[in-house]
């Protein structure tokens, strides 16, 4: 039987793939995407995005529902189905992976196969053993979770995003190894839903690749929660006794203690998916950080290019998307570039931390002047009438080339912390990317009582009228 022949091979249906998938069939090219799982949808539909906010939600509002007794809502008697919520969140990932598989590419050049994918050589791949052809490829392999060389972690049950949300029974003691994006939001929904929690964070503060401020902000919310925050400390060990996971840990100063817990979360990163798909022979190169890859997502292999998580780049969906976009596009032979340089992200706490652009750390290292504005959630309106009053949205501001700080100058950074965080950083992120004159959002209104005005009235402190109107000063060094 003679091997199919297509235009591109894409190796991987998550984001990326699916995303390189279609816009190379878009350009006229005959598609094979190969998935190795039963389901397209990846990381983010089934351990991912789509589970975590599921649960997110879920826990936010019978967090709100339990503390709104001085909003005159009476609760008691209210209490958490753990199976019932699971099969919830079963049922909206279902719904949003129907939409993504093999049918959905039914018309669009795209065909797909399911089966475990390995080069041959440049122009040739095996799929479950079965040979098939191909003039380009895109690999979009995704990550996995990454274990930190703590000794005895391996030994011992564990949880990881992968696993975590096929638990049977909720935990009623839980140790999250890692304070970044995945081990604050799951920590914080498992304690809002009865479960206690403890944060074991090597760096000084939590979200390290955050601003400083909402690092301090969200510690402090976490904290006034009740989570058990441990910032600053350095796991050396874990063992099993009896029923029990213990951890062994120690803060900078010497303190030591075995932390109990009846099951361990390891949030402290991924690490891109390179083994056993034969990259070598295929021509592309990677190190433990991920496949190199150019502006053009191009690999080191003349005909192959690579997005999403195994670039090793900015671990999130809408990124893998933009970049599958690019990658599929360049393999059906168009010249395309990514452009990454206004990308928003979101850390799904209750409430929100939205980031675009620079922290004050890196735009006091990369600029000679800039300038801070910081509207605190207490003086938002809309923040009031949610009862959600901690956090701020900070803008940070620098001269443009010739004309300085002409229009309010250029936005640098924007950092959200508070409710509906996720889409102020939005339209933050379309003014850096256009770049408009922040004074651009100063002027056009925007609507009474939204949280957006909230960006609109920070925006306006760099001038005298907007300082006098929030009673807030701005900072400029």
């Amino acid at each position: 039987m003679a091997a199919e022949t297509w235009d591109v091979v894409v190796v991987g249906g998550g984001a990326a793939g699916m995303m390189a998938a279609r816009a190379a069939a878009v350009e006229g090219a005959q598609v094979l995407l190969v998935e190795r799982e039963a389901r397209l949808g990846g990381e983010c539909t089934f351990t991912g995005c789509v589970p975590s906010k599921t649960l997110i939600e879920v826990a936010r509002a019978y967090w709100h529902a339990r503390s709104a007794r001085e909003w005159g809502i009476v609760s008691d008697g209210l209490a958490v189905d753990f199976s019932e919520l699971m099969a919830h969140k079963d049922r909206v990932v279902d719904a949003i992976a129907a939409d993504e598989q093999a049918d959905a590419f039914a018309g669009t050049g795209v065909t797909v196969r399911h089966g475990r994918a390995e080069y041959l050589d440049p122009n040739r791949i095996s799929i479950d053993g079965v040979e098939h052809r191909f003039d380009t490829t895109v690999v979009a392999t995704g990550s996995d979770p990454a274990l930190p060389p703590i000794p005895g972690l391996r030994d011992i049950p564990h949880l990881t995003n992968e696993t975590v949300f096929s638990l049977e029974r909720q935990p009623s003691r839980l140790l999250v190894l890692g304070g970044g994006a995945i081990g604050l939001e799951l920590g914080q929904a498992f304690n809002r839903l009865g479960t206690e929690v403890v944060v074991l964070e090597q760096e000084e503060r939590l979200l390290p690749i955050e601003d400083r401020d909402t690092s301090a902000a969200v510690a402090d919310i976490l904290a006034d929660e009740g989570l058990d925050i441990r910032a600053g400390w350095t796991v050396t060990g874990a063992r099993q006794e009896g029923d029990r996971v213990a951890l062994v840990a120690g803060d900078a100063h010497g303190d030591a203690e075995v932390v109990f817990g009846d099951a361990v979360l390891v949030a402290t990163g991924r690490a891109p998916r390179t083994a056993g798909f034969g990259l070598e022979r295929l021509g592309a190169t990677w190190t433990h950080a991920g496949i190199a890859v150019d502006e053009h997502m191009r690999t080191a292999a003349p005909n192959a290019w690579a997005a999403g998580d195994v670039t090793g780049g900015l671990q999130f969906t809408h990124v893998a998307s933009a970049e599958g976009v690019v990658a599929g596009r360049n393999a059906a032979g168009k010249k395309a570039t990514v452009d990454l340089s206004a990308v928003p992200w979101v850390t799904f706490l209750d409430p929100e931390v939205g980031r675009v652009g620079l922290t004050e750390d890196q735009a006091r290292a990369g600029h000679k002047r800039i300038e801070v504005t910081t509207l605190p959630m207490a003086q938002h309106d809309r923040a009031r009438i949610l009862g959600q009053t901690t956090g701020f949205v900070k803008l940070i501001t620098g001269p443009r080339r010739i004309i300085g700080s002409t229009g309010g100058g250029q936005l640098l950074g924007a950092h959200v912390v508070g409710p509906s965080a996720g889409e102020l950083v939005n339209e933050a992120a379309l003014l850096m990317r256009t770049n408009a004159f922040v004074g651009r959002l100063a002027q056009v209104p925007h609507a009474y009582p939204t949280m957006g005005l909230g960006l609109q009235l920070s925006a306006s402190q760099l001038w005298p009228l907007g300082r006098a109107v929030t009673g807030t000063e701005s900072a400029e060094t």
